[in-house]
């Protein structure tokens, strides 16, 4: 916010809200608009003054958090997930899902359990926007690409893979996928750029129970937020993903090894919370239902009875 010409009159007040924008007059100078650009520089200087602040607390928390050997975020996921924070996107309209998601299960279970298996070269998100789990009360259709708007501002080089076009690709060759539930697809904008295939049902399942929202460090010391499904449902679908036909082979290892891994984890640090009680096994569909009980079998587990799980 500036005084300038304009036209050969006096001067106007102007104002710009991002680079390359060529301002738009808010009038005259005079005594109004004099205070309202000194008002408006004393809250610059607070807003500079307190982002400094906030910068140098982060970066005492993040030296804590390293030391304590806590999960953390890859950098380029990481500025996706913030971006999109910043948006409003997340946890309103998006989740994050998929192995980028296990950071985010440890901080909720208190103890480590993915080690090696929480590296991953792509990204994918699930639209939530209109289901039970969204922060947002909204049934407001989203207007254009939301999510291709946050990636662009990440990376301008950011476009969709014309090969798969629910999935958008750097310059770099870093993947971003989205995945949408066949119930949702109405929520989706006309004018996404992303064309989603609303034919997984099992997408369905990451919808379902208490979803877990934290936020963590990533590698370079920055914070990253994650909005990701229920762990029980996820552990479940990462089991089904193991045996699914259609699945790359290469992957399946890796989806049996989280997948059992969540579930023990679950059932000894986060049962309060995500209890595997009868309620939940019966609310299993046919599909995930010998999944949990072999993996129950294998560890002697019996499901408790709702409101019975020990605080201990």
């Amino acid at each position: 916010m500036f005084f300038a010409p304009k036209g050969g009159h006096p001067q106007y007040l102007t104002v710009k809200r991002r680079p390359g924008d060529v301002g738009t007059t808010q009038g005259v100078r005079s005594e109004a608009t004099e205070k309202r650009l000194g008002d408006f520089l004393a809250e610059r200087e607070a807003a500079q003054a307190a982002v400094e602040e906030t910068g140098q607390a982060l970066a005492e928390i993040v030296v804590l958090y390293r030391r304590l050997k806590l999960p953390v975020a890859m950098p380029k996921p990481a500025r996706i997930l913030r971006e999109l924070d910043i948006a409003g996107l997340l946890g309103d309209s998006l989740m994050l899902v998929g192995t980028n998601a296990f950071a985010a299960y440890e901080i909720e279970a208190g103890c480590r359990f993915a080690r090696g298996l929480d590296e991953t070269d792509d990204f994918d998100l699930a639209w939530c926007r209109g289901a039970q789990i969204s922060l947002s009360a909204s049934s407001d259709k989203p207007v254009g690409s939301p999510l291709m708007k946050a990636l662009k501002t990440v990376d301008a080089s950011y476009r969709i893979n014309e090969r798969k076009p629910y999935q958008a690709i750097d310059k770099a060759g870093y993947e971003v996928e989205l995945l949408v539930a066949p119930s949702l697809f109405r929520t989706l904008s006309r004018e996404e750029v992303f064309s989603p295939m609303a034919i997984f049902e099992e997408q369905e399942w990451l919808l379902k129970g208490r979803p877990v929202r934290h936020v963590i460090a990533s590698r370079d010391n920055r914070s990253c937020p994650i909005f990701a499904p229920d762990p029980r449902w996820m552990a479940l679908h990462k089991l089904w993903l193991s045996e699914k036909p259609e699945r790359d082979a290469m992957k399946r290892p890796k989806d049996s090894a989280q997948g059992n891994l969540l579930l023990d984890a679950v059932s000894r640090t986060m049962r309060i919370a995500y209890p595997l009680d009868t309620d939940f096994v019966l609310d299993l569909p046919e599909m995930l239902r010998p999944h949990f009980d072999r993996w129950a079998s294998a560890r002697g587990f019996v499901p408790a009875r709702p409101g019975t799980v020990p605080m201990r």
